[in-house]
């Protein structure tokens, strides 16, 4: 009864009570004036036309376009007023201004990086520079070569030192996530933020609303903030649904006193270090990062807590202790640290792009979603026809079903054209790396998806001639023995109700 009550005064139930009494009143509305089906008719036609001219001529990707199209003709009303909620960049009409501010506010903060100017990397390698050039241009991320990195395999092989940076915390820890969920991994960070805060150490935490709305508890919120760790909730639901709720911070980062970073594909709850197994093993990766690069992440961050907060933050004051002015040691690698978001064109997908289409010998990617553009499935397709070695290894046993069958629409094209494609039989693969030719690797929170790469907030590290490369290589052809190789036969075997399925669904892929 208690845990009924609860529910019944939780704030998820007040917002799915405000979805249905929305929809009701939208179904009500289209009752009532079905007797007038003629003149109904008449504007359903009208509102189709006007909607379908505006999305034909609205800057979105086609995908988004044919599907919003569809939708549109199908229910021309309804798809109208749901198209200018979730169409995509919804949310940049009335705050493109304010988020843009924040996220370059801190850039003059960064000038010190000025030693390792971007443009010379022009003179030793232009391929090299083209992609750090385009990712430098869209995200004012700079390079950085100062920065030791260290790759882990699992969420839970990087637990233990994560446990112990925490507590040598001096000065501040950040954190931002999508998901944070109550358990044995949150207790531990919280029993340390606790006394950290005592100590005099600024702790913030930055959740994604939607993300941990089932499984962080106002309860938990509130008793971390009595501790004195401030919390906020990214883009939080009030109840009625708005435009910028569509947007969400995908990303995963802890940074320590302007010195270590942790990112990559983990989030803060049980099954990302193996304590529990909902879906077999959970295979993720981390990287930690110590010295200059740190400064991209904490730029990251702050932008993001002072357009939630209204605070000013003086970034200045967060790293004065760490402008130290090194000779460039370039045998740790180029570092170039960015955050994906929708203000710009998909600087994800173009990165991945650029890395596909200047492959030599191999490209190996890991993704827990396949849900491809058309230009990400060609660029693959083409490099694996020019005799790149070409490999993805998606989860065997997913999370959510309908994307699974979504991901597998993209094998038998993939498959057919030369391109290698493995399902790791163990569980759940959520690592997000790509890794090139021994000399380029990503590693972070971008899914291939279309809700990745084209509405989330994202982070990722783009690396060059980086140690854990190496490592990164490695640990994939590990992945790859516990993995199912998708063949022909394998493809032939599905289901004609499968297939079917899967074409519907591939119709609404910009949406998923």
């Amino acid at each position: 009864m208690k845990k009924f009550f609860n529910f019944i005064f939780s704030r998820i139930f007040f917002i799915s009570l405000m979805l249905v009494f929305q929809l009701t009143l939208l179904i009500l509305f289209l009752i009532y004036f079905n007797k007038y089906f003629i003149y109904l008719y008449g504007i359903n036609l009208i509102v189709a036309i006007v909607f379908t001219s505006i999305v034909v001529n609205d800057d979105i990707n086609p995908a988004f376009k044919i599907t919003w199209i569809l939708i549109i003709i199908t229910i021309p009303i309804l798809g109208g007023f749901v198209y200018l909620l979730f169409g995509e960049k919804r949310l940049l009409k009335s705050l493109r201004k304010k988020l843009r501010n924040f996220s370059y506010k801190f850039q003059n903060s960064m000038d010190f990086t000025k030693n390792y100017d971007i443009e010379d990397l022009n003179i030793s390698d232009m391929n090299v520079y083209r992609q750090a050039k385009y990712i430098n241009e869209e995200t004012k991320s700079p390079i950085f070569f100062n920065t030791q990195t260290k790759y882990f395999e699992s969420g839970e092989d990087s637990f233990k030192e994560y446990i112990d940076d925490l507590n040598n915390a001096k000065k501040f820890i950040f954190m931002e996530y999508f998901i944070i969920s109550e358990g044995f991994f949150l207790d531990s960070i919280v029993s340390i933020l606790k006394d950290k805060v005592k100590e005099g150490v600024d702790v913030r935490i930055t959740i994604d609303d939607i993300g941990s709305i089932f499984t962080l508890s106002n309860k938990k919120i509130d008793e971390m903030r009595s501790f004195g760790i401030k919390v906020i909730e990214f883009n939080q639901i009030h109840g009625m649904i708005l435009p910028k709720h569509n947007n969400r911070t995908h990303r995963k980062m802890t940074i320590i006193d302007a010195d270590i970073v942790y990112t990559g594909g983990i989030n803060i709850a049980d099954e990302y270090i193996n304590l529990t197994s909902k879906y077999g093993y959970w295979k993720d990766s981390v990287i930690k990062l110590k010295g200059s690069a740190t400064f991209s992440f904490l730029n990251m961050f702050i932008s993001v807590w002072d357009y939630s907060t209204g605070d000013t933050t003086d970034i200045n004051t967060l790293i004065e202790n760490n402008k130290e002015f090194k000779k460039v040691d370039t045998t740790l690698g180029l570092v170039l640290p960015f955050s994906e978001t929708p203000l710009v064109d998909s600087t994800g997908e173009n990165m991945y792009l650029n890395m596909i289409r200047r492959a030599n010998r191999y490209i190996y990617i890991t993704t827990p979603y396949l849900i491809l553009t058309w230009e990400m499935e060609n660029a693959l397709i083409s490099a694996a026809k020019t005799g790149v070695d070409v490999r993805i290894i998606t989860p065997h046993i997913p999370d959510k079903k309908y994307v699974h069958i979504l991901s597998r629409s993209y094998y038998k094209r993939l498959v057919k054209s030369g391109v290698k494609i493995y399902e790791f039989k163990n569980g759940f693969i959520h690592s997000k790396n790509l890794v090139c030719d021994d000399q380029f690797s990503v590693v972070g929170s971008i899914n291939l998806d279309y809700r990745s790469l084209y509405l989330h907030f994202e982070c990722a590290v783009w690396m060059y001639k980086v140690p854990i490369i190496k490592d990164i290589k490695e640990d994939f052809f590990k992945t790859l023995e516990n993995s199912i190789e998708i063949d022909k036969e394998f493809i032939d075997r599905e289901n004609k109700i499968v297939r079917l399925f899967q074409s519907i669904l591939k119709l609404f892929a910009p949406l998923m």
